[in-house]
């Protein structure tokens, strides 16, 4: 890596580079706006909760060994949320 000099900023041309006193205090006076929320913003309500799961390696060997016989290669986390999706329709729960 090659260390060079800190680059110098341009220099304004003249004297009267700043801006003039009543430029600055309208712009001081103009303010902001106030943060909103985005029309596509979801509710946090819905948000994807994360949630750790604890296996047993033999058994994430056998599921990594389904997951190999697929001629489409599937993601684990694909294939367990098919499984709790799937356990969800057998036991009647509403799946949405």
């Amino acid at each position: 890596m090659t260390i060079t000099k800190k680059p110098k900023l341009a220099e304004a041309k003249g004297s009267g580079s700043q801006l003039p006193e009543s430029a600055v205090h309208a712009l001081i006076e103009k303010g902001g706006s106030v943060a909103k929320r985005e029309v596509g913003e979801k509710n946090p309500a819905n948000k994807t909760q994360f949630l750790q799961l604890r296996l047993d390696r033999d058994f994430l060997t056998k599921i990594d060994a389904v997951l190999h016989k697929r001629k489409v290669k599937t993601p684990r986390h694909t294939w367990i949320l098919e499984a709790l999706y799937e356990k969800l329709e057998r036991e009647g729960g509403d799946v949405g």
